[in-house]
């Protein structure tokens, strides 16, 4: 399946519907004879979020499922009287999922730049999963998909490795994810400062910078602005010891 993306020069670089994770509760239901498709009385499409926003806080009662259509968030907690970044979602990706049952936000979600995100209401989604058992299916399909992307990336990310390990883990599972959603895995934005990524791993800012050069020189990345290149997708495989991504 070839994906496009609805990008021009004015616009954003919107991920295909059909690679987004929402996907699968958004398109037509067959009940019988009948599709029902809830897409334009259930789904609120690309709701715009300025750069530096928060889309929810932690602790808000959680009532809408979010899906980013463009841009990136990072996801905060508060603990002990300070914010720590616990992860990043890139667009095809849900938001906070988990919602579903505790009915809290359980963390925050900050636009790391201008953002689009469609929203489903929670207690929307639910009516309709009760009376369509189909619907049903598919939302439980799309949250434990969710749940074991989300565990994978923790098992990849927050082993027993080094910090040079970790900062290639944290590329490669980028990558990854990038590809998932329909995009190029081997060039992307790179949207959080070395700062967040540094609170994400556990690690110093400046070892943060050094091992982004030391990758570099080592001529496994290249990073100019914002933008990441991976240049040997095998080798930087081979230095993290996973393979997720072909090379074909």
């Amino acid at each position: 399946m070839s994906v496009k993306h609805c990008k021009t020069a004015n616009t954003p670089d919107y991920v295909a519907c059909d690679a987004c994770k929402l996907s699968p509760i958004c398109t037509p239901v067959n009940v019988g004879e009948h599709a029902y498709d809830f897409t334009g009385t259930m789904v609120k499409r690309r709701h715009f979020f300025k750069k530096g926003t928060f889309i929810f806080q932690q602790g808000d009662a959680a009532s809408l499922i979010y899906a980013i259509s463009a841009g990136t968030l990072k996801l905060l907690v508060h603990v002990k009287g300070s914010e720590r970044v616990i992860d990043f979602r890139i667009p095809g990706e849900l938001v906070d999922i988990s919602s579903l049952n505790e009915g809290l936000h359980t963390y925050s979600a900050q636009a790391l730049e201008d953002t689009y995100l469609c929203e489903i209401g929670k207690e929307t989604l639910n009516d309709i999963a009760s009376q369509i058992p189909q619907v049903q299916g598919r939302l439980m399909n799309v949250v434990n998909k969710e749940l074991n992307s989300i565990q994978k990336s923790a098992m990849l990310l927050h082993g027993n490795v080094n910090s040079e390990e970790k900062i290639a883990a944290f590329i490669l599972n980028l990558a990854w994810r990038y590809s998932l959603s329909g995009y190029s895995a081997a060039q992307f934005k790179l949207t959080m400062t070395r700062t967040d990524i540094a609170d994400y791993l556990g690690l110093s800012k400046e070892t943060v910078i050094r091992l982004f050069k030391k990758l570099q020189q080592a001529e496994l990345i290249k990073i100019r602005g914002k933008q990441m290149t991976i240049l040997d997708m095998d080798k930087l495989q081979h230095f993290v010891g996973i393979k997720l991504i072909s090379s074909s």
